[in-house]
């Protein structure tokens, strides 16, 4: 059941004016979970200003309630400035809403006792750490959302390129996903000046980090293998490579291909230049091998690593009693490592005839991609959405109800997609994205 906003009169944080605005005074996520979300993204109670404008979070008072996690919080702002005795009736009112909204074999002591927050943050933090999210984690996102705004208030281009010498190791795959948050948070809060700030930042973050290096050396390395690539091919890439970032991006993406007969060409090639006398191409094909060869034992090491991480990570989840709380804790770590374990223990189970862990792993799967849908940014769950309907009049359907998502910056999004299934391997999805594709460029050009 959806919990409906009540219009109460507020007054702007701004320039003071009075106004009615729909004000969510109950956000109880058993019955509406997407209110949550809302809160957390800063999107709960928000209005804009008839006087001056200004849009944002309005400081009004509700209660949140977590049955599940018997939670019972109750946000009153200090700038309501209420008496003791009126914050107490406030207090009371929330509670009995959600009293009056539960069965009586529900209600429960702790709705009695609600604890009681001043600050916005003070409550966000609490919701947090019963997710599974600790103090440190919440402390390093918060130092990653200043270090955005660092960065964009840089005075010139030269300030930046400091800045982001001093800051490298800081600027890595956590960051960039901190920063494309709070540039679909300003769109979404119609902020166009600010998100486009924040995306010309992510552009030329991209060209300046030593991640951003990396991606483009991975992007460049995909585009020149192309999907059908031979053991052949992928040496001579190798050979004429003259970046050891891309090098390496090679390695991780022609793994598979790198076996005996590939090293035994390459010494052949090595062999062959020193019988034509050409000791300086011997010598760098010889060096060329020890760099591949090193390369590849770092990267066997790291999926070694990231697999049994995976693994454990499996095993916690199957063992908690609150698996929300940890999934939630790990969110921003799982990747395709993890999904690949996943599918391999199904398979597994499976196999042995196992149904019943293997619709328990099934579970873990739908809850994980639920989470991360539920924490995506609006663009990638809209090619979520459409990756799942029928193509192309079921895709067409979804994208006419979200055409004003539909803009040249889902097109870069859907572009960088399709490019990293193809890296993946999964030459399947990517066309069926670029068909996706295809289609929502033609609405964009209809704009």
């Amino acid at each position: 059941m959806t919990s409906i906003p009540q219009m109460l009169p507020v007054t702007c944080p701004h320039c003071r004016a009075k106004f009615a605005a729909p004000i969510q005074r109950v956000v109880d996520v058993g019955q509406d979970p997407k209110l949550k979300v809302a809160l957390l993204q800063g999107r709960l109670n928000v209005a804009a200003c008839p006087q001056c404008g200004n849009a944002g979070m309005l400081n009004a008072p509700f209660i949140y309630h977590d049955l599940e996690k018997e939670l019972a919080l109750c946000f009153v702002p200090t700038e309501l400035g209420l008496t003791a005795t009126d914050q107490q009736k406030l207090i009371g009112d929330l509670t009995n809403a959600v009293l009056n909204s539960l069965p009586p074999e529900r209600r429960k002591g702790y709705l009695l006792q609600p604890r009681i927050y001043l600050s916005l943050q003070g409550l966000i933090d609490t919701i947090l750490q019963a997710d599974g999210v600790t103090k440190e984690m919440i402390e390093a996102q918060r130092a990653r959302g200043a270090l955005v705004y660092e960065l964009l208030d840089a005075r010139n281009d030269e300030h930046l390129k400091q800045l982001v010498e001093e800051h490298d190791a800081e600027l890595d795959y956590e960051f960039f996903q901190t920063l494309t948050a709070a540039m679909e948070t300003a769109r979404a809060d119609g902020k166009d000046d600010l998100a486009q700030r924040l995306s010309a930042l992510r552009t030329r973050l991209l060209d300046l980090t030593t991640v951003g290096k990396r991606e483009a050396a991975q992007r460049k390395a995909i585009e020149s293998l192309g999907e059908k690539v031979t053991q052949e091919d992928l040496l001579q890439k190798m050979i004429e490579c003259e970046d050891e970032d891309q090098l390496q991006a090679y390695v991780a993406l022609g793994r598979p291909l790198m076996d005996y007969t590939f090293f035994l060409a390459l010494t052949e090639k090595i062999n062959a230049a020193q019988a034509e006398g050409d000791s300086e191409e011997a010598q760098r094909l010889t060096d060329l091998r020890a760099r591949i060869l090193e390369f590849q034992a770092k990267y066997d090491a790291q999926v070694a690593v990231a697999l049994q991480w995976a693994a454990n990570l499996l095993k916690e989840i199957l063992q908690s009693q609150d698996r929300e709380a940890v999934v939630r804790a790990h969110l921003g770590e799982i990747d395709d490592t993890f999904f690949a374990v996943l599918s391999a223990n199904i398979a597994q189970a499976e196999e042995k005839g196992e149904k019943k862990i293997a619709d328990d792993l099934r579970q873990v799967g739908d809850l994980v991609m639920e989470l991360l849908q539920e924490s995506a940014p609006p663009e990638i769950r809209l090619i979520n959405q459409l990756m799942q309907a029928e193509y192309p009049e079921g895709t067409k359907k979804v994208l006419e109800e979200n055409v004003a998502q539909v803009t040249a910056d889902l097109i870069k999004v859907m572009d960088f997609m399709v490019e990293n299934l193809k890296g993946g391997g999964h030459s399947e999805a990517a066309q069926r994205l670029s068909d996706i594709r295809a289609q929502a460029e033609t609405m964009v050009g209809r704009k």
